[in-house]
């Protein structure tokens, strides 16, 4: 039997435009950026309601916009805390999206830039996690997937957000 996804959380992170840097064609030919993310949040779904933490400055993306495949890999690292308990949270996720016209819109920040569904976009990841609590280790243990879209608020804000699943074994 297939491995079943399960939702667990959603991870949404702010980035900011203003710190941006881009460092243009690296080896390979890869375009690389540097995205600092400010601030956001994981917050449970169902069984995982505990899940409660809020992202600190000092994680970035650090993607590369292959121009010969029109693929974007991503490299992205947060760290973040739960207010209530002190427990900290680092997460690593890797992934891989392929930029369409509403992306384009959000990477551009243009005014017609739009929240998106993940239905919309072949933006996919695969987040690892350590964390500081004995409640949360399960979070080390498991496998998880999830597939991502633009988060527009209105107010000249933007962000990323994540579905996040627990793959469970058949």
């Amino acid at each position: 039997m297939p491995p079943t996804l399960h939702p667990v959380f959603t991870y949404r992170a702010f980035i900011s435009k203003p710190d941006t840097l881009a460092l243009g064609a690296t080896k390979g030919g890869a375009h690389r950026i540097c995205v600092p993310v400010t601030d956001g949040f994981l917050r449970g779904t169902g069984k995982a309601a505990g899940i409660d933490f809020e992202i600190v400055q000092g994680g970035s993306d650090w993607p590369r916009a292959d121009p010969g495949t029109r693929i974007i890999h991503l490299d992205s690292r947060f760290n973040a805390r739960n207010t209530e308990t002190g427990e900290v949270l680092y997460g690593y996720y890797p992934g891989i999206t392929r930029p369409d016209p509403e992306m384009q819109k959000c990477l551009e920040r243009s005014p017609e830039a739009r929240t998106t569904e993940g239905r919309e976009h072949y933006w996919v990841m695969t987040p690892t996690f350590e964390v500081s609590g004995e409640g949360m280790k399960w979070m080390e243990q498991t496998v998880f997937v999830a597939h991502g879209h633009w988060f527009v608020p209105g107010d000249g804000r933007q962000a990323v957000e994540y579905e996040v699943y627990k793959v469970v074994s058949g």
